[in-house]
């Protein structure tokens, strides 16, 4: 599937970034929001990426540590 803007991906992962939420929560990070996530990977992980699928962007909000996120 192909989004014409970055907004546009940002918002079609609102329900991954939902459960990401709920597992930072279960581990106490409650000050960690999803633009903290998103910057996070887009600077870290996907800066110089191309074509990245959506299975691939959801496995790296599900699997990013929370400690890495944390240091944002």
């Amino acid at each position: 599937m192909d989004y014409s803007s970055q907004l546009e991906l940002y918002q079609a992962l609102l329900p991954v970034f939902n459960v990401k939420r709920r597992l930072l929560e279960y581990a106490k990070y409650t000050d960690i929001t999803d633009n903290d996530i998103w910057y996070y990977l887009s600077i870290n992980k996907w800066k110089n990426s191309h074509n990245l699928t959506i299975s691939e962007i959801v496995n790296d909000l599900l699997t990013t540590s929370s400690l890495l996120m944390h240091t944002i």
